[in-house]
């Protein structure tokens, strides 16, 4: 994907997280909350049900970062980010990043990022902070 780096540019993406993501992040990140992982614990929670992990959703940001806007190359520095509402297993989340500001001195880029449900209430809002030497400098 070529998208112009450039103010007001944006990239997105859409995954519905299935129960094997959410074994596998919990495995890999160590947070094995019985609210992700176990249906029964989960119904006695306010949600009723498995909710997805935050960050596994805020991940799909770094997927756009460093693959669609800015691009191969990235370096994530920062990011923030609200967890607004919980997201369900099978649940399509679309993730969307816009920039929002370049540096001129250096080659960092400030994006807000916002993921959406299937009913297009916002779950996470935040920003994200990143270096983006593009790679034909990197290959330098």
């Amino acid at each position: 994907m070529s998208i112009e780096v450039k103010i007001g540019a944006t990239a997105s993406r859409s995954k519905a997280f299935s129960s094997e993501d959410v074994n596998v992040f919990a495995s890999v990140s160590t947070d094995l909350n019985p609210i992700h992982l176990n249906e029964e614990a989960a119904k006695k929670t306010i949600f009723k049900q498995r909710v997805v992990h935050g960050h596994l959703v805020s991940s799909l940001f770094s997927g756009i970062l460093g693959c669609d806007l800015p691009g191969e190359g990235t370096i994530f520095m920062e990011q923030s980010a609200k967890f607004l509402a919980p997201v369900f297993l099978d649940q399509t989340i679309t993730a969307t990043v816009e920039i929002v500001n370049i540096r001129e001195d250096k080659p960092v880029i400030t994006l807000q990022v916002v993921a959406t449900n299937e009913e297009g209430v916002a779950v996470i809002k935040g920003q994200a902070t990143v270096l983006y030497p593009p790679l034909n400098k990197l290959k330098a």
